[in-house]
């Protein structure tokens, strides 16, 4: 069967987006696998299936390039948001999305660039072995941030962030992001994403960081926090218990692929 897509990314993190509210879709996390990979696949971060939804406009369910179904996805929802006025299915500049971390509700603040409430967030902090005061932050999904003193830029994150994401403390896995902190309420940030490896933004882990700096007095609540990723540059506003996180979102192109009835292409 023939099946439309669309890709979309918010600062780098792309993803392939597919109306399946009619459709039936088997094996999501088989066909995200194949989807996702960059040389015989479209290529893209994970696969985000947009379903019917009760009390929201629509339901949003990702899945990581690993083909594992992940709870949140800042820049993710921001371009369901964007797919759905280019749809002409929404008008008002506010918009409802069901995720498995709850309702987000999505502001349109001019084209292309969305404003997303994700909720309140939770911090703590641990120890791994030789790596010293991990910032825990929970914010519809798990993240671990570092500050770490060598430069992150050129740094390969692989080893060490894969062995967070993978470490017993955290039995489910979890998000890492390296940041350092260039001036008042600007950070520099490399995410190890879980289920996709290292990518070009990540919107909850920008959140994150943003959260972590303000808990080790790095940054001032109060103002809004620019959070420089390698794709691009999110904002961050954490000054009241719940955190906005504002990006752009962008559709690269559409097409159509076919699969088979067991997801296969």
């Amino acid at each position: 069967m023939l099946i439309e897509f669309t890709k979309m990314q918010g600062v780098g993190n792309d993803y392939i987006y597919i109306d399946a509210r009619k459709l039936q879709i088997k094996r999501p996390e088989q066909l995200a696998r194949k989807l996702s990979d960059r040389h015989f696949g479209i290529g893209s971060d994970g696969l985000v299936l947009l379903l019917p939804a009760k009390d929201a406009d629509v339901t949003m369910a990702m899945y990581n390039a690993d083909g594992s179904e992940g709870m949140m996805c800042g820049n993710a929802v921001r371009c369901v948001a964007e797919w759905l006025y280019e749809h002409g299915e929404v008008k008002d500049k506010t918009v409802r999305i069901a995720t498995k971390s709850g309702t987000k509700v999505v502001r349109r603040l001019s084209d292309h660039y969305y404003s997303v409430n994700l909720g309140t967030a939770t911090v703590g902090s641990t120890n791994l072995e030789d790596i010293h005061i991990l910032t825990t932050v929970s914010i519809g999904n798990p993240h671990v941030v570092w500050f770490p003193k060598f430069e992150i830029k050129n740094y390969n994150i692989q080893r060490i962030g894969q062995r967070i994401e993978k470490s017993k403390i955290f039995p489910n896995g979890t998000n890492v992001e390296f940041v350092r902190v260039i001036d008042e309420n600007l950070l520099e940030m490399r995410v190890w994403e879980r289920g996709s490896g290292e990518t070009l933004g990540c919107g909850t882990g920008a959140c994150a960081a943003a959260v972590a700096s303000v808990a080790r007095g790095f940054c001032n609540r109060e103002e809004l926090i620019r959070v420089k990723l390698p794709g691009g540059e999110l904002v961050v506003d954490c000054s009241g218990e719940q955190v906005r996180l504002l990006g752009p979102a962008v559709t690269v192109y559409q097409g159509t692929i076919e699969i088979g009835d067991n997801n296969e292409n």
